[in-house]
């Protein structure tokens, strides 16, 4: 069922926040892998993991619905870029504006009494925020299927004693839409635990976006509504490659993680 593929850690020379393209043969985009660190399975990715029609466009619909415009994602959105901004934000960019050490979130000062990064639309749910209180049957009707199906199958793989949930080993999503990912780490996640990735298309254009896992030299095909990546992202670099525009617009991606 799988192919064994021991992790080469190589950390590159180059910062977060910038944009990459990977391109390599190690991963067939029809087979499935087990990632291993010293022997020890730590991922896994299936590649045809969901069967047709699982993810119908109603479902994605309502998943990518009213998904908001954040600017506090700060690796994850790109060094800082006024073309990716709101036109209001661009007075507080002077010669005197400062910025993080990847250039990616701008630092506080006397004019702007918070940060800022580039625009991203993205919206996290977990059991506090209001979303989840207000409307529980939209999480199970929409969600249930999904959890139910790939929480079974990271426990064949993985002993994980967490259970109890929302997302049952996870406890926060978050989605993201129209997003092609600068090079970053889930640093806020918790500590030695495994992220879920699945890429969707709502239009059908994008069939297939690339996942780099920047310093293993791994380049991983996210078939759109197809396949399944379960990793410490918490650990790893990641980034995606390029996507064309036009080919962006339908892309969905949602990310179950414990915080």
């Amino acid at each position: 069922m799988f192919e064994f593929i021991e992790i080469e850690e190589n950390t590159l020379d180059i910062e977060n926040g910038s944009y990459i393209n990977i391109d390599n043969d190690k991963i067939d985009s029809n087979k499935n892998y087990m990632f291993l660190k010293g022997s020890i399975p730590i991922g896994f990715y299936m590649a045809n993991y969901f069967e047709d029609g699982f993810f119908n466009k109603d479902m994605i619909k309502i998943l990518s619905k009213n998904i908001p415009t954040t600017q506090n994602r700060a690796d994850i959105s790109g060094k800082i870029d006024p073309d990716k901004m709101y036109k209001s934000y661009h007075k507080y960019l002077t010669k005197d504006t400062k910025y993080n050490k990847n250039n990616t979130r701008t630092i506080k000062n006397k004019d702007c009494k918070y940060s800022f990064s580039n625009n991203v639309k993205s919206k996290v749910i977990n059991k506090d925020k209001r979303e989840y209180k207000n409307n529980n049957q939209y999480i199970d009707r929409t969600l249930k299927p999904l959890i139910k199906t790939i929480n079974k199958t990271t426990r064949q793989y993985f002993e994980i004693k967490e259970d109890n949930h929302i997302f049952g080993i996870w406890n926060e999503l978050i989605i993201n839409k129209n997003l092609r990912s600068a090079i970053h780490v889930d640093s806020l996640n918790k500590p030695d635990t495994l992220s879920c990735l699945v890429s969707l298309s709502l239009d059908d254009k994008l069939e297939t976006s690339y996942l780099s896992l920047v310093d293993l030299d791994l380049v991983l095909p996210m078939k759109s509504n197809k396949s399944l990546l379960v990793f410490p992202l918490c650990e790893y670099r990641h980034a995606n490659n390029h996507i064309n525009e036009d080919d962006l617009s339908g892309r969905v991606s949602l990310v179950f993680y414990v915080k």
